[in-house]
């Protein structure tokens, strides 16, 4: 759909490079091959074509703006609405070598001043934003100098009124794009679209014919459960027992600010590390939340929708909702948190009758909000019936009979649902788990692994260790804890891999390790030997020492 345009024609332009899209993937990002759907996306941002690319959490989306920057002479602007996710991406990008930077609040004026200087001088070659920064006139004069190659919107859905998280500054985006000198390619993307939001894309930012990408929706790797009607202490009990039976860091989601408080607190009542994360904390208390999950010092974050899509950690092994979303939408985007690494993970959703009586008050309460703003009686019937049918689509894929998988792919029109076998031996209902208080927890399955025994995750951890990047490198790179990073290396040194422990663990270290490990009866409980150790020796400089044993032994 071509935007209005004050009557002036905007020529579409290619992006050239150089090297071909699969040299530059090896050189700046060290993957000898794309994703699903990543190289059709690219091929077409590259050839000047708007794009409109919907690709599930963890299917690579940022690679298919940032590959065509590196490819182009021209400044690459991303729109994105996650201020804790930018810096992750900068840093990451930086680590590569790709100048990159992002303007968001979290900055004073003078280093927004400097950034900006940098834009317009051309020292960047990626620039993030969040789209509030095009209310401030000073930013939109200096916009409109420079010249930009490619606009990708992140998020993209936050663009559409009918989607789970409408943001009014998504529709301004258009507008801006419009008054550039030459008009750059449009690239939107988003994890989760119904047709009605991918038309409302479309329309709302004024992409040009665009090429439409959708790779499917399901991820093989993510495992669905579901329990109704619940009790609140069921509820709590339940979340401990499927906590302490799960391996690794997880999200625990909740409505209510109050409730991740509540939860997080019975947790480490159950000696679980957790800590609640929601709008209410000061910005220094969710940042220091988000560095700590990072960093695995907690196991669990219990959280609002606030947390959704601002953490970048590609191995959290569970989510669970203590808490009914309002949309299926909202659902899948929080779920799809998980296994991002593509290791198996676990999406469980705990419903209580509460939930669906708190969505209705939410619901009734929309509809006074509209009327008090002066929107039509036709506006509000149609916005209410999308709210409702939502609401419907959720309680559906709880009370399923059949594969929650199924009605997940149905609900977004994914044809892949039509080729479906009877049982997608990956949710509940096909696997015919029993729900029983305090049974056994959710059952295990073997990791994929290659011929020497490491999983693909691993394998790609030691891919750019090989290639020279220091492990808080490939933290960055991999959107991973540095202590993740140095446990992928250490199982592959176990092995016989050569990670060079000597740059990491001083001789003096491992002495004092080897003492306070002596006079412990039992070495694999960590915190008894920290507990006989100097401070400045962390948890990782002990499993260096663990590995080293390990490896003799073998």
């Amino acid at each position: 759909m071509q935007p209005e345009n004050s009557g002036q024609t905007r020529e579409v332009h290619a992006l050239r490079g150089v090297a071909t899209p699969r040299k530059n993937l090896e050189q700046y990002f060290h993957f000898s091959e794309f994703r699903p759907g990543q190289e059709e996306i690219i091929t077409s941002i590259l050839s000047g074509r708007d794009v409109i690319a919907i690709l599930p959490t963890g299917g690579g989306k940022s690679l298919c703006y940032q590959l065509p920057a590196v490819m182009s002479e021209k400044l690459t602007v991303v729109v994105s609405p996650l201020i804790a996710l930018m810096k992750d991406q900068v840093d990451a990008l930086e680590v590569r070598g790709i100048r990159a930077t992002y303007i968001n609040a979290s900055l004073d004026r003078d280093e927004v001043a400097k950034r900006l200087r940098d834009v317009s001088g051309g020292a960047v070659r990626i620039l993030y934003i969040a789209p509030e920064r095009f209310a401030s006139a000073g930013f939109r004069r200096l916009f409109e100098e420079w010249d930009v190659g490619l606009f990708a919107v992140d998020e993209a859905h936050c663009v559409s009124q009918w989607g789970h998280d409408f943001r009014p500054d998504y529709r301004l985006l258009a507008t801006n794009i419009a008054k550039l000198p030459q008009r750059p390619v449009v690239a939107a993307f988003t994890a989760t679209a119904t047709q009605e939001v991918k038309q409302d894309i479309v329309q709302g930012l004024g992409l040009m014919n665009p090429e439409v990408h959708v790779r499917g929706f399901d991820r093989p790797n993510l495992y669905f459960f579901a329990r109704a009607k619940l009790k609140q202490q069921e509820r709590l009990a339940e979340v401990v027992r499927l906590v302490k039976s799960m391996p690794g860091a997880g999200i625990v989601y909740a409505l209510t600010r109050k409730e991740t408080e509540e939860i997080a607190a019975y947790l480490r009542q159950h000696s679980i590390a957790a800590a609640s994360y929601h709008a209410g904390l000061d910005s220094s208390d969710r940042t220091r939340v988000q560095e700590r999950f990072m960093e695995n010092e907690f196991r669990v974050v219990v959280a609002t929708v606030a947390f959704g899509m601002g953490i970048d950690k590609a191995d959290i092994r569970f989510v669970i909702h203590a808490g009914m979303p309002a949309t299926l939408e909202g659902y899948y985007q929080e779920a799809g948190r998980a296994g991002r690494d593509g290791e198996k993970a676990y999406c469980v959703l705990l419903h209580s009758g509460k939930d669906t009586s708190l969505h209705h008050f939410f619901i009734n309460k929309s509809r006074t909000d509209m009327h008090q703003s002066g929107k039509s009686r036709d506006e509000i019937a149609r916005a209410l019936d999308i709210k409702y049918r939502q609401l419907r689509s959720m309680g559906s894929y709880l009370e399923a009979s059949g594969c929650r998988r199924r009605v997940i792919l149905e609900y977004f029109g994914d044809p892949a649902a039509a080729d479906m076998t009877d049982s997608c031996q990956g949710c509940d209902t096909c696997l015919q788990y029993q729900w029983q208080p305090m049974s056994a927890g959710i059952f295990q399955a073997k990791k994929a692994t290659d011929s020497n025994g490491l999983t693909d995750t691993i394998g790609e951890t030691v891919k750019l260790y090989q290639s020279g990047a220091a492990p808080s490198g490939i933290a960055k790179i991999r959107s991973l804890g540095v202590s993740t990073v140095l446990g992928h290396l250490l199982t592959w040194y176990v092995q016989g891999g050569d990670f060079r422990i000597a740059e990491h663990l001083t001789v003096e270290q491992e002495r004092l390790i080897l003492a306070a490990m002596a006079r412990c009866e039992d070495y694999t409980r960590l915190g008894h030997i920290k507990a006989n150790l100097p401070e400045q020796i962390s948890y990782e400089h002990i499993r260096m020492v663990i590995a080293k044993i390990k490896r003799m032994r073998l």
